[in-house]
């Protein structure tokens, strides 16, 4: 209790050193937990969108399927297998057919890959009940927002919409725009064309067959065998988690600089410390302090440095990361273009592991870094001490 006292006084009359310090290390702390919150918020958001209006709880892919592959996509469909027919009766499954196709709006061709969603699904939570038209006229679709502006069309346009059945016969007919949905998933919105899925069977000559399935994310029920490929969400979300991954690697280099920045600064001090109170250690061993105990009292000093630079920013830094969590981080750039499947607005997450654990470790890393060069102490001699010399 005396050290720790003793330990308080010399860093409070240290003044501005000390807070300087002190200052700087918070900055370090902030940035690792701001960092950390921000990527784990967008991993976390990221995973949710997807979950919620494309894969579900989980998919279940044919065999010849690959979205790496868009070759493969033109023969990516088969007979929906018997098995999965209650399921898809009681809405825990809804099947998903992909089909490539061409539109020409204004008479320019975009390639586009056809949807077809049976419109009374609730697995995705997209407006596919929009589908529920019947005309002998046109073909009734869905575009999202981003393709609908892509394109330069909105709800009720109609243009030409092409494609190739299963017996690789061109065909084409008049498409109307019947709803332009709103969605936070670029991926299935940017170059894709929602139809009825009984209507593209049908056109396409395809009776019964489907691309995936995709399982209702909350049904916890089991799944039955088969030989199309099951692919849980852990899996679908593999690249997302990826990419946040290699964003937070980059990040950590920034406030690793800062961490070294920051604990340079208490190594410099420490070194300065122990230099300028060479008569003042001398003192303190000749009244009968051990040479443990002396380091024990440096080293607590700068370890000290962490304990007030976690005080300051809780102080300064708590308000700034709850208005940051509540209003979120507004990319400042078109996040569509990126290819993932990223909010526009991200809202970090900060848990009480990711604090407590930082708090550990920037307390744990200043101690080292304070007891590196107090080390030397133990071959102090007081008499040396008392000279201004050091053993």
């Amino acid at each position: 209790m005396v050290i720790l006292k003793l330990a308080y006084r010399n860093l409070k009359g240290a003044g501005i050193r000390t807070w300087l310090n002190v200052f700087v290390l918070s900055l370090a702390f902030l940035s690792i937990i701001y960092l950390k919150g921000l990527y784990n918020g967008m991993q976390d958001q990221s995973i949710r969108i997807s979950e919620d209006t494309d894969m579900g709880s989980g998919q279940y892919w044919c065999a010849i399927y690959d979205p790496y592959d868009p070759l493969s996509l033109p023969d990516a469909h088969e007979t929906i297998p018997e098995v999965f027919n209650p399921l898809i009766s009681s809405g825990v499954i809804t099947p998903v057919m992909f089909y490539q196709g061409a539109i020409y709006p204004d008479n320019r061709l975009k390639n586009i890959i056809l949807r077809g969603v049976d419109p009374n699904q609730q697995v995705m939570n997209i407006p596919t009940s929009e589908l529920r038209v019947e005309s002998n006229e046109y073909l009734p679709i869905m575009l999202g927002h981003r393709m609908a502006k892509s394109i330069n069309v909105k709800a009720g346009d109609i243009f030409t919409l092409q494609w190739r059945d299963g017996n690789g016969a061109y065909d084409a007919r008049d498409a109307r725009v019947v709803a332009v949905m709103t969605t936070t998933n670029s991926t299935i919105d940017i170059g894709n064309v929602w139809v009825d899925l009984a209507l593209l069977q049908d056109i396409t000559r395809l009776e019964n067959e489907a691309t995936l399935l995709i399982i209702d994310k909350s049904y916890s029920g089991e799944l039955p065998e088969s030989e199309w490929e099951y692919h849980s969400l852990f899996a679908l979300t593999k690249d997302i988690r990826d990419m946040v991954e290699m964003k937070s690697i980059g990040g950590s280099i920034m406030y690793g600089v800062l961490m070294a920045l920051a604990l340079l600064a208490v190594f410099d001090t420490q070194v300065l410390s122990i230099w300028r109170r060479r008569r003042e250690m001398g003192t303190l061993m000749a009244l009968g302090m051990t040479r443990m105990t002396l380091i024990k009292l440096f080293t607590l000093e700068g370890g000290m440095h962490g304990f007030f630079a976690v005080v300051l920013a809780t102080i300064y830094g708590a308000p700034l990361l709850y208005l940051n969590s509540v209003k979120g981080l507004t990319m400042p750039m078109d996040v569509d273009n990126f290819g993932m499947v990223l909010p526009q607005t991200l809202f970090p997450e900060y848990s009480v592991g990711l604090i407590l654990g930082t708090i550990i470790i920037v307390l744990i890393t200043v101690t080292i870094t304070s007891f590196i060069p107090v080390r030397k102490l133990a071959k102090l001699k007081p008499t040396d001490a008392l000279r201004g010399k050091m053993s």
